[in-house]
């Protein structure tokens, strides 16, 4: 009998403890510098380590404002760049390069299929050709992200989500597949080259939809949440959820699951923006709204605060940004010169104390301790793929169980006699 119990147990104790609740006394909500004008609905994008806040909706302009804001963390400072030529709020935005893009929005003259893209380098706009909605959306009704090279937007259209992709090489837009349910004043965010649609007002939201750009394919799944006008951002390949009182949500849309951190208790946000720079999660402007209306812009709410990502969550060892790679099978190769003859019961204990056992051969066993090995490295997939074989009850044809390598406590090996 082979035991590897409490393997790198004190480290990966370091690891799990998202899964209960932070103490808020062991984190901190810092002031920043104040936006230079309240805003509400802004588009907004990280460039280069700056935050820039466009257009929205300020205390005096109820139709849109056209100021382009840009914050840089490590002074602490605000500073105008030129203003976006077509004022709006609730408009899409999505950010590719050193560019951010604008597209849709409530204006003056009312709802817009305009698309406008920032240079942050040269700080020019220039106009681009309209999205091709087949009717005019309101704000908080259009969502953009980029994703491979190109930029998509989800709006509704005829009670439906429906794709567009713009291809800034032709400077072309194209139709593409539809989702069907509605999110409305919810999140768009990319992942690993994959589109996940999620919150809004609507119950139904509490489903994540997942696009593939490569097979201009939606799937639903669960795992979503119910949250309109809040903000969310992408840290460690997981959405971070901003705007409760109390709490920072996480989800890890791929897998469907969440956990909340606890934090110090600040003002109730909605209509904020939300962005990550060197690991530190911004909050900027918004305002206080506890019921389902659209927010609007009062004046005390300039005020920009931050916390530390790196107090406040587990850091794995993979800290780039997502980007357009291809996704890691959830199992790794078998190794068939792995030295294992035999069988083995696999008991792996979860940090919720939930113990689950495996009979499988020791080339399984082996193939999981190389994947386990290797993630404790900051190599591979974070969950792993095991076939339960024989430990299948029910009427089903196959059972998979999927192990998150961070939920992980302990685990042993117990191998058979021969």
């Amino acid at each position: 009998m082979k035991k590897l119990g409490l393997i790198f147990f004190l480290f990966i104790s370091s690891l799990i403890y998202p899964l209960h609740s932070v103490k808020a006394d062991t984190l901190e909500w810092k002031d920043q510098a104040d936006l230079p004008e309240a805003r509400v609905g802004a588009s907004s994008g990280v460039v280069d380590g700056k935050i820039y806040v466009i257009g929205g909706q300020g205390p005096t302009q109820r139709q849109g404002a056209d100021q382009t804001f840009v914050y840089d963390p490590e002074k602490n400072e605000w500073s105008s760049k030129t203003s976006m030529p077509t004022p709006r709020y609730g408009a899409a935005t999505a950010t590719l390069n050193d560019q951010i893009y604008v597209v849709g929005g409530l204006s003056p003259d009312g709802a817009v299929k305009t698309v406008e893209v920032y240079n942050t380098k040269n700080d020019s706009w220039e106009k681009l050709e309209d999205i091709p909605l087949e009717a005019k959306v309101g704000p908080y009704r259009i969502y953009a992200e980029s994703a491979k090279g190109k930029i998509f937007v989800v709006a509704i259209e005829n009670h439906r989500m429906s794709t567009y992709c713009y291809d800034p090489d032709t400077k072309k837009w194209d139709k593409k597949s539809t989702l069907d349910y509605v999110v409305t004043a919810g999140t768009l965010n990319s992942i690993n080259g994959k589109l996940y649609l999620s919150g809004g007002n609507e119950a139904l939201n509490k489903m994540i939809g997942e696009y593939d750009p490569d097979t201009d394919t939606w799937i639903k799944k669960q795992g979503g949440w119910s949250a309109g006008y809040y903000a969310t951002a992408v840290y460690n390949n997981k959405v971070l959820l901003t705007g409760g009182t109390a709490r920072l949500s996480v989800h890890d849309v791929i897998l469907g699951t969440m956990y909340s951190v606890q934090t110090p208790k600040t003002f109730y946000r909605k209509g904020h923006s939300a962005a990550i720079v060197n690991h530190n999660l911004y909050i900027i402007g918004g305002e206080e709204n506890t019921n389902g209306d659209m927010p609007r812009a009062r004046e005390k709410f300039k005020s920009v605060l931050s916390i530390s990502l790196k107090d406040a969550l587990p850091q794995e060892n993979n800290t780039e940004p997502p980007g357009d790679k291809d996704p890691e099978p959830t199992t790794p190769p078998k190794d068939d010169a792995t030295d294992g003859d035999g069988d083995a019961l696999l008991i792996i204990t979860m940090v919720n104390g939930l113990q689950k056992e495996y009979d499988l051969s020791m080339k399984e066993v082996n193939a999981f301790l190389s994947w386990y090995k290797k993630r404790d490295a900051g190599e591979g997939p974070g969950f792993y793929e095991i076939d339960e074989h024989d430990n299948n009850k029910g009427p089903f044809e196959s059972k998979k169980d999927y192990v998150v390598f961070k939920n992980i406590l302990m685990f042993e090996v117990n191998k058979y006699k021969k």
